[in-house]
């Protein structure tokens, strides 16, 4: 008993420590943090004593009768000693490079020169550019060593010299020289991925495993019910000016479809509009014009469109500040009859930390104005491609300051066709408008090398434009959703035409967000889960996939699983800056970072489905239905199994991403901290013998509901609030 309580309070003990560590690093930074605690040998000692009574009780329990649950606890014995064993032995730092000249010598984490077995010569250092840009896709050194062949060192491939590894860091603003990261620590990697192996192996062993709860978990779970939970809903509207003058459609569309360069990535002009009209009205359409005509129509007839109020305030303050009555301002607006921008002085305030309130509202339309500023400087139009060696550059039309390398003819194409075109657009010459629009096409085709998007991947690209800002669809899956929920309330609503409908439903809801995920699959390059909105996509799709595959089984998921993935689409229609296609860094190159958030993200939906399924449990403890509250419980128990498992091996491929990313397989960043956090909080239930309080199902739901909480801090709590290296996603 004595050595269960004392698991029990380090376990708690060490939950509290790392929490609290994120919340002092985003005040006093990781270095603190890394001083003070995580590299301290209290905290180090709070694993060798909780890792130690564990496998004493462990031991007492006879565990190793039951060979799967065994597996799995030394293999987070092995995994924290390899952590042990790297904090106590490992070495690393950084070393400096310069194309020819030997070194040997690098610097440690403290600060001290240390000296490596043998001396290093950077051969060559690269950039590699995303076709037909000036985006870096890669950065690699080759570098060589006294009796070896060269290593080649990028952001995703680790070089290795006998003991030691080195990986790119950074690199001089000339391109001859690089920082390399230094690792030393054979032995604690290799333990900590053999510790991985035998987790895995744990893991696989416990699924298949008949002397494991789940299989009479299973029996008990397949039943259905159901939940209810609130909707909202808003629309608005706006008018414009009579007489406003507007590009002429069939040009606004062929314009849209010119290349551009935007987001360090070639798109059609039509992104830039999309993104421009929703940032400053919260729609990618307006009076029935799209995004396309009133980019375009601006660009051309700036002043009267200037007038038209088209940019949304929400914040009553700040719409005082503006002088305007509601929530719509036009851009001049924001400016005085001196022509002074109104909310600088504010503004100015606000950055100083002396603002009001209402700062994040008034923050959010100078944002706004700035748009249009940038706008009216061209940094949204660069339309001119020019090679110049592996890179590929682009230019603004009418650019003044364009590099003497570019022959005059080039120059003046860049400098006047954009004039040309709009000249022809204001005098009705249409097609001398569609040959110049087809010009600047060739023109561009023959500075890339025809490295431009095909006609086909341009028009998916105006498709998945039109699709991504219309919020309509996730209303209406909301609204269908709740109504899902309310039929199977009433067991009389539960016959063949309800489950045909609903089937329906569900497949058709998938297959919209299959859509919009292989959309931006296919125009980005890359599997998409890189940021926030992707990911929620990503969580939305994979419930539905888990409700038609469980609804036979759990009719229940019929419910929940839809109802969620309409949330999950709510929260990536609301992060509509992350709706953006964006290259991905290099580091975030790598294959295992996809695999690593995707595994997450399905441990995250089958908790959310937890969740509700303690929602549930609770209206069914007030109706005393102890039937049907026996068959939830076991459902959410049965649940647990797969979350925690998708977790753990998600964690453990993150850090395996990492390791090979830059030398440093765990760093205790916020979302690594808290995803062991969420991790260690679901893995207690599991101990249902030993936590006697969870054979109650009341305590059992009061606890699968409040352990969600951590995994709204790990994915909201850090991304918004804690920041850290994971702030991309």
């Amino acid at each position: 008993m004595v050595n269960k309580k004392l698991i029990f309070a380090l376990y708690t003990l060490i939950v509290v420590c790392i929490g609290f560590a994120t919340i002092i690093e985003k005040h006093s930074g990781t270095g603190f943090v890394n001083e003070h605690v995580y590299g301290t040998w209290w905290f180090a000692g709070l694993w060798v004593v909780l890792s130690v009574a564990a496998c004493a009780y462990v031991i007492r329990q006879q565990l190793y009768k039951r060979a799967a649950v065994m597996l799995l606890h030394v293999a987070f014995v092995v995994i924290l000693t390899g952590a042990l064993v790297t904090h106590l032995f490992a070495r690393s730092g950084t070393i400096r490079l310069r194309t020819g000249i030997p070194s040997r010598t690098y610097i440690d984490k403290d600060g001290h020169y240390q000296q490596l077995p043998f001396s290093l010569t950077l051969k060559e250092f690269s950039i590699i550019y995303y076709p037909g840009t000036d985006a870096p896709l890669d950065y690699q050194s080759v570098i060589q060593h006294v009796g070896g062949e060269d290593v080649l060192v990028s952001m995703n491939n680790i070089g290795h010299i006998d003991d030691y590894r080195f990986f790119q860091s950074s690199f001089d603003s000339d391109g001859k020289g690089v920082s390399l990261g230094v690792s030393h620590d054979p032995y604690g990697i290799a333990i900590t991925y053999f510790g991985y192996l035998l987790l895995l192996a744990g893991i696989i062993a416990t699924l298949l495993s008949r002397k494991t709860r789940m299989h009479v978990l299973y029996r008990k779970a397949t039943q259905s019910l159901a939940i209810l939970l609130p909707l909202a809903f808003y629309a608005s509207s706006v008018h414009a000016d009579d007489g406003l003058p507007v590009v002429d459609k069939e040009i606004a569309h062929r314009l849209g479809a010119i290349n551009v360069l935007y987001n360090n990535r070639i798109c059609p002009l039509n992104t830039v509009a999309t993104d421009f009209i929703t940032k400053l009205s919260g729609s990618a359409s307006w009076e029935g014009y799209s995004a396309d005509e009133i980019f375009v129509s601006w660009m051309i007839y700036y002043s009267p469109w200037e007038k038209q109020k088209l940019i949304r305030v929400k914040n009553h303050e700040v719409q005082q500040l503006l002088g305007i009555n509601g929530q719509w301002a036009s851009y001049c607006d924001f400016l005085d009859e001196y022509h002074e921008y109104k909310l600088k002085k504010a503004v100015e305030k606000q950055k100083k930390g002396d603002g009001s309130h209402g700062g994040k509202a008034l923050m959010e339309a100078d944002e706004k104005f700035h748009v249009v500023e940038m706008f009216y400087r061209g940094q949204f139009i660069k339309m001119f491609p020019y090679r110049s060696g592996k890179a590929v550059n682009w230019y603004m039309p009418g650019g003044q300051s364009l590099p003497k390398e570019i022959p005059v003819k080039e120059q003046f194409f860049i400098k006047q066709s954009m004039d040309y075109l709009t000249e022809s657009i204001v005098t009705g010459q249409r097609d001398r408008a569609y040959e110049l629009i087809a010009k600047i096409k060739l023109f561009q085709n023959e500075m890339t090398n025809n490295q431009l998007p095909s006609g086909n991947k341009t028009k998916a690209e105006i498709f998945y434009n039109t699709m991504r800002c219309q919020k309509w669809p996730v209303f209406l899956a909301l609204t269908l959703s709740l109504l899902v929920c309310l039929a199977l309330i009433a067991t009389t609503w539960r016959g063949t035409w309800f489950k045909v409908l609903t089937l329906s439903f569900i497949v058709l809801l998938a297959t919209y967000v299959m859509l919009l995920l292989g959309l931006r699959w296919w125009l980005s390059g890359h599997i998409p889960v890189s940021n926030g909105h992707e990911v929620m996509l990503f969580m939305a799709w994979v419930l539905l996939l888990l409700t038609i595959l469980l609804r036979h089984q759990f009719p229940i998921v019929s419910g929940f699983g839809p109802l969620i993935a309409s949330f999950c689409l709510l929260v990536a229609m609301l992060a509509g800056s992350n709706s953006q296609i964006t290259p991905l860094m290099p580091v975030l190159q790598s294959p295992l970072l996809s695999i690593h958030v995707m595994t997450v993200m399905c441990a995250y939906a089958l908790f959310a489905l937890q969740l509700l399924l303690g929602v549930q449990a609770f209206l069914l403890i007030r109706k005393k239905r102890n039937d049907e509250l026996e068959r939830v419980t076991a459902l959410s128990q049965l649940l647990l199994y797969p979350a925690v498992f998708l977790l753990a091996i998600g964690i453990f491929l993150g850090a395996v991403w990492a390791n090979v990313s830059w030398g440093n397989y765990w760093s205790w960043d916020p979302k690594e901290s808290w995803a062991l956090i969420t991790l260690m909080i679901y893995a207690v239930p599991f101990h249902i013998k030993s936590v006697g309080i969870f054979r109650k199902p009341c305590c059992y739901h009061i606890y699968m509901v409040g352990a969600f909480l951590a995994v709204i801090i790990t994915y909201f709590g850090v991304n918004y609030i804690l920041g850290g290296m994971h702030g991309y996603i």
